[in-house]
């Protein structure tokens, strides 16, 4: 008699993946805020005075139609989103105090504490509704990219609870939506290029473009240090493209790219008249800026930067044989959209955001020299030997924390996803499997870029929000091309249990936080500087 085959019993991990996925996203998101909540939601106002109170103050100042005071970042589109979301609360009796006028007078010690304490706490209740909605975008746009509902899972589980979203969603900070755009605009262009097998790329991949195009417009200006992300799309655009269908006639093709140009055309012309703007009032920055050098500052650094996008653009076309008609359209796609993007500077213009997102360079180097001035400020130019031994010193620090014996201070949590990344990059080369290899690498190498450049600020632990995702994207891609790992079930175990083990570690530092509250004091020297409209604070007196 023939033994009836048998069927082997799903995993837990096939089971819960299998779950509908809205379930899913909804568990992920209930997940998050239930952690922020239970640690780190109610700590006094003061704790994250940088930049809790700073941000807090500029949704006030916009509540009463003043202009913005801050530009460090420059922060606009932060400001532009507590604003709309403290006149919400506001309007439904959850949040007493929107607007600065309304404060309590500072000789009402109680009052204040709890006017500012209320608006602290609705200001995380958006990073926990930020974080959540960055969590699960990035989640469902990698189960397409991947097309593994398990992996994709699994990544976005490290995400929510990896180092970057843990710190972010416990205090209000404009690198979040940053971050956030930045990475989900990737994520856009990533799906874009890499059409479904014998799916024609089409108006979906166009609307991809753009919408990739319109968040990295928003993340610069937000934070301008988007822009080292969104510098390595194009390489992304070429090394992760596949080539497509044929999506219909010719003249259908180039009608769909006239018109997504002549829409281009319309959003670029004002798009580059801010940015001109920007340009022209070079002097005029708020912080006196240092010269690029080599005469690279007024327009020839800007203009390199838009030739790299064009030639990643024609390039990823020629290698992967990209008619004509599609890569015109694509490449008017992405102009549309980021020119939107930067058209958000002209909801509440202010001529100091439009110079820091045009000089973004002369910009990010300000707050450089003010942590390495006696290494920066004497060199004259952005582009000296100060600047490049802090590069390489950077760089050094970034590889040797990935070793922990070498560099055992500030290990990420990530550190063991990265390791699985290299190693399953290991055996997918050795397997010949050579592009997938390549590909995770490049992830890898971009996160380990984006981490020694913002050691010249101090990388902190909230600046991983642009990091891990790479770092995560990088492992999912290894795993997603060696399903086996996750069929057998010890190394699903050993998986399993690495994932595990990011999500306690994310709980640990928070924990450690509220043990041990700062002293408020510390503040007193910057908060009149940076908040001159608000009476001093109880701590300050």
């Amino acid at each position: 008699m023939t033994p009836v085959p048998t069927t082997a019993r799903p995993s837990l991990l096939d089971r819960v993946a299998a779950a509908p996925w809205w379930l899913l996203c909804a568990g992920l998101a209930a997940a998050m805020a239930l952690s922020i909540l239970l640690v780190g939601f109610r700590l006094p106002y003061w704790v994250h005075s940088d930049q809790d109170l700073v941000l807090a103050y500029h949704g006030l100042l916009f509540g009463d139609g003043l202009p913005q005071e801050y530009f460090d970042h420059p922060g606009y589109g932060y400001f532009l989103v507590i604003d709309v979301w403290y006149r919400l609360l506001h309007a439904l009796g959850f949040l007493p105090v929107a607007t600065l006028s309304a404060l309590p007078p500072g000789s009402d010690v109680a009052a204040t504490q709890a006017a500012w304490q209320s608006l602290v706490q609705a200001g995380r209740a958006l990073s926990i509704l930020l974080t959540a909605a960055f969590a699960v975008s990035y989640t469902t746009l990698l189960r397409g990219l991947v097309g593994d509902r398990r992996v994709a899972l699994l990544a976005g589980i490290l995400l929510a609870f990896g180092v970057g979203l843990t710190a972010q969603g416990r205090q209000m900070r404009t690198d979040l939506l940053s971050a956030g755009f930045v990475v989900l605009g990737l994520l856009l262009v990533l799906r874009a290029v890499r059409p479904a097998e014998g799916r024609a790329c089409g108006g979906a991949s166009l609307l991809q473009l753009a919408l990739g195009g319109l968040l990295v417009g928003l993340a610069m200006v937000t934070k301008v240090q988007a822009v080292f992300l969104a510098m390595g799309l194009p390489v992304a655009a070429i090394l992760f493209g596949r080539r497509a269908e044929p999506d219909g006639t010719v003249g259908k093709a180039w009608g769909l790219a006239a018109l997504v140009g002549l829409l281009a055309a319309a959003a670029a012309v004002p798009a580059f008249g801010l940015i001109q703007a920007g340009l022209g009032g070079w002097g005029r920055a708020v912080y006196p800026y240092t010269p690029v050098g080599g005469g690279l500052s007024g327009g020839g650094y800007q203009s390199i930067v838009a030739g790299w996008v064009l030639v990643g653009i024609l390039v990823h076309a020629v290698v992967h044989r990209v008619p004509v008609a599609r890569a015109v359209a694509g490449a008017a796609a992405v102009l549309l959209g980021l020119s939107v993007g930067l058209l958000a500077l002209d909801i509440r213009w202010n001529e100091q955001n439009a110079i820091a997102v045009a000089n973004f360079v002369e910009h990010m180097f300000v707050f450089s020299s003010w942590r390495h001035g006696a290494t920066l400020n004497g060199q004259g130019s952005v582009v000296g030997e100060g600047t490049l031994a802090l590069l390489l010193a950077g760089i050094g620090r970034t590889l040797a924390i990935r070793t922990i014996v070498l560099h055992p201070d500030n290990i990420p949590q990530t550190i063991i996803v990265e390791w699985f990344a290299i190693a399953g990059a290991v055996v997918l080369w050795r397997r010949g499997q050579r592009l997938a290899a390549v590909q995770a690498l490049f992830l890898l190498l971009v996160a380990w870029g984006l981490e020694a450049l913002f050691s010249l600020r101090g990388f902190q632990r909230a600046y991983a929000a642009y990091t891990d995702p790479l770092a995560i994207l990088s492992a999912a891609w290894v795993l997603a091309r060696m399903p086996g790992l996750l069929e057998r079930a010890k190394s699903r175990r050993w998986i399993l249990g690495g994932v595990a083990l990011v999500v306690a570690a994310a709980h640990a530092w928070p924990i450690i936080e509220t043990r041990r509250l700062p002293n408020p004091v510390t503040h007193c020297e910057w908060i009149p500087i940076y908040m001159p409209k608000v009476a001093p604070f109880p701590f300050c007196r």
